[in-house]
């Protein structure tokens, strides 16, 4: 899954040819081409865990495996509200906007 988000550097970047299929990983560099992100939310072919098995004395599946993938993944994207919470900063604007959704949810 894909997302756009605000904090480019703090995500791992993808770019993606014009099938979906992600041809360019970035994890948390300091200037990533773009702002589109992994979202760390994964369906998997059984097949992958011989690539996880190649890989097993790392343990971050996000930063050690998805490179060994790239065009092989193909992505879909979330227009839906999404949100990194991978630091203090994003997870108070969650908490934020958690609140203030549901407010507007009991109206």
């Amino acid at each position: 899954m894909t997302f756009y988000t605000e904090y480019p550097s703090e995500c791992g970047i993808v770019t993606l040819r014009d099938d979906g299929v992600i041809d360019r990983y970035f994890e948390k560099v300091a200037n990533p081409p773009g702002a589109l992100a992994n979202g760390a939310v994964f369906i998997l072919n059984p097949e992958i865990f011989l690539e996880i098995e190649k890989r097993r004395d790392r343990v971050d599946f996000c930063a050690d495996i998805v490179p060994h993938l790239v065009g092989r993944l193909y992505t879909f994207h979330n227009e839906i509200y999404h949100r990194d919470i991978g630091s203090p900063e994003s997870y108070r604007i969650a908490c934020k906007d958690f609140e203030q959704w549901t407010q507007n949810a009991s109206l």
